[in-house]
């Protein structure tokens, strides 16, 4: 049963896309074309009508109608994105952040409600395939003095962040990865037969 005051609780969902795309030539994945739409306005249309605010978590600027926050942190990876979101969130008044990563256009639709289903610990992570997804998760802002001190110490990969804490893992056991991502041409390639 959902504790209402958790699942009443702002939530505020960030796309993290502060990444080089190395693997797809430094081209933008997430403003790649997928079933006639891009892989950003997939995640936007299937993501918004579970968070109270979405914004783009990028370091350049990008033709999108959501906010984009640059990192405040540089050449952190994805871990610099978690702490530039729990920073916008305490300073706007969310209790919690959901982050995505830019390339996963297939997020379902009752992603945010079941990982807020099992929030009783700082950190919820989402787990397909046999594998926990540590990008894909909902994130309690108690823990943003905590990620800014594993920063300075030079600490960049979130499964390492992650093990430190309580970690609540929501399965989803279907047979497509409603968390597949995008890399190569060959993921593109196959994500557009998945849209068809």
């Amino acid at each position: 049963m959902i504790n209402q005051a958790i699942h009443n609780a702002p939530v505020l969902g960030v796309i993290l896309a502060g990444g080089r795309s190395s693997r797809m030539g430094g081209r933008d994945k997430f403003l790649l074309t997928l079933g006639g739409k891009t892989i950003l306005d997939h995640i936007t249309e299937r993501l918004s009508p579970q968070v109270d605010k979405l914004i783009l978590n990028a370091n350049r600027q990008i033709d999108t109608a959501l906010e984009v926050v640059p990192d405040l942190e540089q050449s952190a990876g994805p871990m610099a994105g978690l702490y530039t979101a729990l920073n916008y969130a305490k300073e706007n008044d969310f209790s919690h952040i959901v982050t995505v990563p830019c390339d996963t256009p297939f997020i379902p639709d009752d992603f945010v409600l079941r990982l807020l289903e099992h929030s009783e610990n700082p950190i919820v992570a989402a787990k397909s395939a046999g594998r926990i997804h540590p990008v894909l998760a909902l994130w309690h802002i108690s823990l943003l003095d905590e990620l800014k001190q594993a920063l300075q110490y030079n600490q960049r990969k979130m499964m390492d962040f992650i093990a430190g804490y309580p970690v609540s893992e929501v399965c989803w056991d279907t047979a497509a990865d409603p968390f597949f991502n995008i890399n190569t041409a060959d993921d593109l390639a196959a994500a557009e037969k998945l849209v068809k």
